[in-house]
C-alpha cells in the first residue's frame, strides 16, 4: 500500500526523474542529509542501472538538487572535449627528450678519453722513459697525478655541480680535457717533459668534473625506469677504457 503524499520529500525537479531503484526518502530525514535507498537489491548496492542518491529534504527544494547535481558533474566529469580538469596539487608532467639517448653516448666518449689519458703513458712507460731520458717515477707520476688532484678538488667540484648546475660542470670537465690532450700534443721534443705533466695536470682536473656527472646525466635526462640503467652506461666508457689502456 501506498504512503499518503504528505510522507514523501520534496518533488524532484521537472528534467531530472527519479533514479531506478530509489524511492523518495520521508521528510523526517535531517536538512543536507543523503541517503541511498535501493529498490533492486544487490544489482543496485553493485552499482547497477539507475545508481544515484537522492538528496532528502535539501534546503531550497529542487534549485537545491538540480545545483548539487551541476556541481558533482562539474567535479567529476572532464573539462572541454575529454581534458583532465588540471590539479594543482598534481606536480607536472614531463615529456622524455629523444635526445637523451645521444647526450649518454656522448657523455661516456667524454669520460672514456679522459680515462685513456689517465694511464697511457704508464702502459708503455718504457718508451716514454726512453724518450724523455727521465726515470720510472717520473713517468708514474704522470698517472698518479689523477689520484692527487681528486682529493682535494671533489668537494669545490661537487658545490659546483651543486650550485650551478650540470651543464656549466660538463662543458668546464670537457673544456680542461680537451686542453691538456692540446697541450701534450706540443709535447713531442725529448726536453718537454714538464709540458708532459702540465697536460696531464690539466686533465687529471678534469677528471673530478666527470666522476661526479653519471648520476645527474641519468637523473635529469631519463625517467625514474632508466635511471639505473643510464647511469650503469654512463660509468660504463670509463670503466672500458681504464681496462683496454692496460
Amino acid at each position: 500500500m501506498a504512503r499518503p503524499d504528505d510522507e514523501v520529500g520534496p518533488a524532484v525537479a521537472p528534467g531530472h526523474p527519479l533514479g531506478k531503484g530509489y524511492l523518495p526518502v520521508p521528510k523526517g530525514a535531517p536538512d543536507g542529509e543523503a541517503r541511498l535507498v535501493p529498490q533492486n537489491g544487490p544489482e543496485a548496492l553493485n552499482g547497477g542501472p539507475g545508481l544515484g542518491p537522492l538528496i532528502a529534504g535539501a534546503q531550497g527544494g529542487p534549485q537545491a538538487l538540480i545545483a548539487a547535481e551541476e556541481e558533482t558533474q562539474a567535479r567529476l566529469l572532464p573539462a572541454g572535449d575529454g581534458e583532465d580538469v588540471p590539479c594543482p596539487a598534481c606536480p607536472p608532467r614531463t615529456a622524455l627528450s629523444p635526445r637523451r639517448f645521444v647526450v649518454l653516448l656522448i657523455f661516456s666518449l667524454y669520460s672514456l678519453v679522459n680515462a685513456f689519458q689517465w694511464i697511457q703513458y704508464s702502459s708503455i712507460s718504457n718508451v716514454f722513459e726512453d724518450f724523455y731520458e727521465v726515470s720510472p717515477l717520473h713517468i708514474n707520476w704522470l698517472s698518479m697525478v689523477y689520484m692527487v688532484a681528486y682529493v682535494p678538488l671533489i668537494f669545490p667540484a661537487t658545490w659546483l655541480l651543486d650550485t650551478r648546475g650540470l651543464r656549466l660542470t660538463a662543458l668546464l670537465g670537457s673544456g680542461l680535457n680537451c686542453l691538456g690532450a692540446w697541450v701534450k700534443c706540443g709535447s713531442v721534443q725529448r726536453h718537454l717533459f714538464w709540458v708532459t705533466m702540465l697536460g696531464q695536470i690539466l686533465c687529471s682536473v678534469a677528471q673530478v668534473f666527470i666522476l661526479g656527472l653519471p648520476s645527474p646525466v641519468a637523473s635529469v635526462w631519463f625517467g625514474p625506469k632508466e635511471v639505473s640503467t643510464a647511469c650503469a652506461t654512463a660509468v660504463l666508457g670509463n670503466q672500458v677504457k681504464t681496462g683496454t689502456s692496460r
